[in-house]
């Protein structure tokens, strides 16, 4: 089924590039939505679980919220809250940085290694079912390709966007 009646629209959309984006957009709500359902049942949000996949798989086990802000394209005071909430369960915890004491680093507590070691084959099934029945090489291709908007947005959009203050 196409996007045009997977959304229900009358008439085509008018061009490739701008159904080629609203089927990334409405792709990505569709896997936010799943990935919701998941995490709720676990009282985790997806945001939460990322940051604790970050620290898992990060040398030292330890990150500075800046660099977790940067890794998962969350901007400084939503990664706070995210933090917040993650050391208020139990699950990391803030710590000083061995060099700059302005600097709070975040790592995994006890509970949040055994949560995210819980959780994590669970996720990785979900992501085995979503791509299943795509070839390897298509999805090195859509990686790609990917690449490639996301270079886009962020020197051709970008720009633009900090002018006109949006």
């Amino acid at each position: 089924m196409g996007l045009a009646d997977e959304l229900g629209l009358e008439r085509p959309v008018e061009t490739v590039e701008h159904e080629s984006l609203l089927s990334i957009v409405y792709t990505g709500t569709l896997i936010a939505r799943a990935a919701f359902r998941y995490f709720q049942g676990h009282k985790l949000t997806d945001a939460q679980f990322n940051v604790l996949v970050q620290l898992k798989y990060t040398d030292g086990n330890a990150l500075s919220q800046a660099e977790l802000s940067r890794r998962l394209v969350v901007n400084k005071a939503d990664m706070t809250g995210i933090v917040d909430r993650l050391e208020r369960t139990g699950l990391a915890e803030r710590c000083a940085h061995p060099n700059d004491r302005r600097v709070k680093m975040v790592r995994m507590t006890a509970e949040g290694v055994r949560a995210v070691n819980v959780l994590e084959p669970g996720y990785l099934k979900g992501v085995g079912l979503l791509m299943s029945g795509i070839p390897r090489s298509d999805l090195v291709q859509l990686n790609r390709t990917l690449e490639k908007v996301r270079s886009n947005a962020k020197e051709k959009l970008a720009p633009e966007a900090g002018r006109e203050g949006r």
